[in-house]
């Protein structure tokens, strides 16, 4: 079986979320050995060299892709693609498989203006695509209202790496951590003025950390680090369509602070301690509580164990199952 997964996603610059996830699952199911990967990879970008995956260069651009995608993939025998975004051929040769991350139009609280160019794209290709992959519920959901068939959503959950034993507690001495970039989706000014009134209240609390683009990116192996000391991550975002910093929390350890959005309590469940995050003062009252050493710490336990359900490994294994069931 020859998949070629379609690497688009690399070239929107830094690699963070959508393109991490995608490169983290398609490592874990390379090295199962059950197909040959074809890593489709867009110009002007620094391609990643994985083990078991040959690196094809592939057009770039909405039409380019559209007109000359079909013709690659007829010439390198692809047994099926795999997109890591919902952005396919509509014309391909064989079975396609789209990711929809997130519909963000169809959900105010968002706060994102999605060009209609940009909405009619993303709706023909999940309309044309054989299967559609969601990570969470809540998108499944958007998805199949968008769709119209509900069986060619498949919900899969992306995954994380992970650790084989919890990180010490008694080593969290670092500050909160807010991970991703700020749209305004990610709700930072609010959760930066909740913070500065709970200090206000309680000078010991710890500092406040952004980490994420465009001026706070650090590389995978930083942000490890940070993940193992930190006091806690604090995830308070309006809108998401799943929530990888709420997974990586999870698995490294560190408690975790949420906003009560439907992708996060399906995540973390009980491992959470979940507020709205609609004022300062109710996001400074949760930030109090969440200070308190035994409660963070029962949530760093529960979260690690939670992880559990979402390692790579298992993202990779549901990828095989749907290819083998594409391919029959």
């Amino acid at each position: 079986m020859r998949i070629a997964f379609d690497g688009i996603c690399l070239g929107d610059g830094v690699i963070t979320g959508v393109a991490r996830a995608f490169l983290g699952a398609l490592t874990a199911y390379a090295a199962r050995g059950d197909a040959e990967c074809l890593l489709l990879v867009p110009p002007g970008v620094d391609a990643p060299h994985l083990s078991g995956v040959t690196n094809v260069p592939a057009p770039r651009g909405a039409l380019r892709r559209q007109l000359r995608l079909p013709a690659l993939l007829r010439r390198l025998g692809a047994d099926l693609l795999h997109s890591s975004v919902a952005a396919i051929p509509l014309a391909a040769p064989c079975p396609t498989i789209a990711t929809a991350h997130d519909l963000p139009w169809l959900h105010d609280e968002a706060g994102e203006r999605t060009p209609w160019r940009r909405r009619a794209a993303v709706t023909r290709s999940l309309r044309a695509a054989t299967v559609v992959l969601a990570p969470s519920t809540f998108t499944r959901d958007d998805v199949v209202a968008v769709v119209g068939d509900a069986r060619k959503v498949h919900l899969v959950p992306h995954g994380v790496p992970l650790l084989p034993a919890m990180p010490p507690f008694a080593d969290r001495r670092g500050p909160w951590l807010t991970l991703g970039d700020d749209r305004p989706r990610k709700n930072r000014a609010l959760t930066r003025a909740g913070h500065t009134l709970a200090r206000r209240q309680q000078a010991s609390l710890p500092e406040l950390r952004f980490v994420g683009p465009p001026d706070a990116f650090v590389d995978e192996a930083e942000k490890a680090q940070l993940l193992r000391t930190c006091r806690g991550v604090v995830q308070l975002s309006r809108f998401e369509g799943f929530g990888l910093p709420v997974l990586e929390a999870m698995a490294h350890g560190a408690p975790l602070l949420c906003a009560d959005i439907p992708p996060f309590r399906e995540l973390a469940g009980d491992a959470a301690l979940f507020c709205v995050p609609d004022s300062a003062a109710s996001i400074a009252a949760a930030m109090s509580a969440f200070a308190e050493p035994a409660a963070a710490h029962r949530l760093a336990v529960r979260g690690f164990a939670r992880a559990a359900a979402f390692a790579i490994t298992t993202t990779a294994q549901r990828w095989h199952e749907l290819h083998r069931s594409l391919r029959r």
